[in-house]
């Protein structure tokens, strides 16, 4: 399906009605009095030659030692062949994938293809770069309904060059399958697709026994395939957002291109983003942040879990989570009375102090269900009592609205 040029992913309507009292289901922040990572890491890493950082430069070209030391301290102790790739070290997800959209735009016309849902930041930047955009849904009621073969004959149809896909897939917690990752990336090597990877919420896959600070699986695609880009970041998973970096993966060709157009771009780093980087993944930190993962993956599982229970027995609809720190939930639309996401939206703020962002935001789509996403980081004296307000509201509100057509 192409991407209508009118798509409107504001929800500054939403955001202006929250005040102290409201409950955020759909926050992006986690609570600022729990799941806190280790402030004496974090203070080492500020405090780390202070003197001497204050007055340097830090450009995405100029961090070779640090890359040298990365692949020494984490990818040698893998299986990983880091031969295969290279990977630059950058400020956040965002910018960087600006950046490469705009670098390979530049290189060749883009043709993109986004698999849904997404993050709303690419359907903005694409309609910016004016660049023809399609997309196809990976999740139908919450569940998996990719069709492998249709998704290579609208490649080859629409002329595709670029594919774009959120793991776990933006706000439902549902990770892409090694299966389904060799089947993407046979496909994009047989098309000649460059297949970007957003992996910003991943590496928190909650039935894994062997967490670690990088993904052997992932990384090892380069293996198969050079045409494929791994943007990811350690401080989604320990919720440090305020001092964050992101790593950036790719071929030696597009890593080269991207930190040479990061200095005139992207500009340098912040020095504590280097020293925290190497914090982070320094050995000898590595029990305190796996240890720190694992409890904001047993939160969010327990939580979701929780949630389930108060769906039993109702036709709400609650994704297949098991990955990251949000669900989608999906409130049947003939509760709700009416079909317009932010409507409902708006008057859930209104009536009940409950904010929730519609998922139609980052191009998922329902016939029968309002669907959020939730963020499962919230504490449960507050989550859970939300999700049982927003349930009785629509029970004693269902009487009075009309039927609609499903």
């Amino acid at each position: 399906m192409k991407l209508p040029k009118n798509i409107d992913t504001n929800i500054a309507p939403l955001l202006q009605k929250i005040n102290s009292e409201t409950c955020f289901l759909s926050d992006w922040n986690k609570e600022n009095n729990s799941l806190n990572f280790s402030p004496e890491i974090i203070k080492n890493a500020v405090n780390s030659s202070l003197d001497y950082n204050q007055n340097n430069y830090f450009f995405l070209d100029e961090l070779q030692d640090s890359k040298k030391w990365f692949i020494c301290e984490v990818l040698e102790s893998t299986n990983i062949n880091a031969n295969n790739f290279d990977f630059s070290i950058s400020s956040n997800g965002t910018s960087s994938a600006y950046l490469l959209f705009n670098i390979f735009h530049m290189k060749k016309k883009l043709k993109v293809l986004l698999i849904t849902p997404i993050y709303f930041t690419y359907i903005n930047v694409l309609q910016d770069l004016e660049v023809d955009t399609y997309y196809m849904d990976f999740l139908k009621e919450g569940k998996v309904s990719l069709d492998f073969r249709e998704l290579e004959e609208s490649i080859i149809r629409n002329g595709i060059n670029l594919l774009i896909i959120n793991d776990p897939l933006l706000g439902s917690g549902i990770k892409i399958t090694e299966d389904q990752y060799i089947d993407l990336v046979n496909i994009c090597k047989k098309n000649d697709v460059i297949l970007f990877i957003d992996f910003m919420y991943g590496g928190m896959n909650w039935k894994s026994d062997n967490l670690n600070v990088v993904d052997e699986f992932l990384l090892g695609l380069f293996d198969i395939y050079s045409g494929i880009i791994v943007i990811e970041s350690i401080s989604k998973r320990l919720f440090i957002n305020g001092i964050k970096n992101c790593i950036v993966y790719g071929s030696k060709e597009n890593i080269s291109f991207f930190e040479r157009a990061s200095v005139h771009s992207l500009g340098s780093l912040v020095y504590s983003q280097v020293t925290l980087f190497k914090q982070l993944y320094d050995t000898k930190n590595r029990p305190a942040v796996l240890n720190t993962i694992k409890e904001n993956i047993t939160c969010a599982k327990h939580n979701f879990e929780l949630i389930q229970t108060l769906f039993l027995d109702t036709e709400y609809v609650i994704s297949d989570c098991e990955s990251g720190y949000f669900c989608l939930i999906g409130v049947p639309y003939k509760n709700v009375g009416h079909k317009n996401n932010m409507d409902i939206a708006s008057t859930l703020m209104d009536s009940i102090n409950i904010l929730t962002i519609p998922h139609d935001r980052y191009l998922f789509n329902s016939e029968s269900h309002y669907y959020f996403r939730v963020n499962l980081s919230i504490e449960q004296s507050k989550l859970l009592p939300a999700i049982s307000k927003m349930i009785d509201f629509y029970s004693r509100h269902n009487a009075s609205y009309a039927p609609i057509s499903i």
